[in-house]
């Protein structure tokens, strides 16, 4: 059976401990992916990626990858994105503890239909996909989720984000949330529909694709970085 463990040991893709990402770096690694098609099944890919990004945890970076190949090298976020994802996932946890479906953690690999797996800071899978999931929950999720958020950090630039939420909405997330938090505006995603440019919103709402979801905005993300900037 094909492999491809020659990159799943801890790597330090820098050369030096004491380098710092400044912005995500990405690294062509199609040609790997081509060699093995046909003879790894998508869960025994599901496990290499897996298996890479664990054995590269505490170096400073998160890895996604695109459905073109594309091997991305996120920093972490700074603790202002750190507090923001938590509130963002702590109110869609609070939520869907009442209403069902499963609030994921923004280090939750999501392996989109058309091949890309993902770490999206906020997302949530409806009952529905719940169920489709099955009993024994995957180690990678193999479906869209139904909401997807992500959360501009200082590292980021806007246009790879909006190219990423294009690609979940291409992949069937029925409603996504960008949150711009230095410019205070919130970009909402649904399929079939223009983008929603929200300038400095007090809240969002997740209706009707998460019904009686209100999410406080203004409050809960764009106050931390006024604290930040003083």
């Amino acid at each position: 059976m094909a492999t491809i463990a020659t990159i799943t040991q801890s790597v330090d893709p820098f050369g030096a401990e004491e380098f710092e990402l400044t912005g995500p770096l990405s690294v062509n690694i199609r040609p790997i992916l081509e060699s093995v098609a046909g003879k790894l099944t998508d869960e025994e890919i599901d496990q290499w990626f897996v298996g890479f990004a664990r054995a590269n945890e505490g170096r400073g970076f998160y890895l996604e990858l695109t459905a073109e190949g594309e091997l991305v090298i996120n920093p972490m976020v700074n603790l202002h994105s750190g507090i923001a994802e938590a509130e963002g996932i702590g109110g869609l946890y609070i939520w869907s503890r009442e209403r069902g479906g499963i609030t994921l953690s923004s280090r939750t690999i999501i392996r989109l239909p058309d091949g890309t797996r993902a770490e999206p800071d906020m997302s949530w899978l409806s009952p529905e996909q719940v169920t489709e999931l099955g009993p024994v929950l995957p180690r990678t999720v193999t479906v869209c989720p139904a909401f997807v958020g992500e959360i501009m950090s200082e590292t980021d630039r806007m246009p790879p984000l909006q190219r990423k939420m294009e690609r979940y909405i291409a992949n069937g997330a029925l409603l996504g949330w960008l949150i711009d938090p230095y410019r205070r505006r919130v970009y909402v995603y649904r399929p079939g529909a223009e983008v929603e440019m929200l300038e400095d919103p007090e809240t969002i709402s997740g209706d009707p694709v998460m019904e009686g979801f209100v999410f406080e905005v203004r409050r809960r993300i764009f106050a931390l970085y006024e604290t930040a900037a003083e």
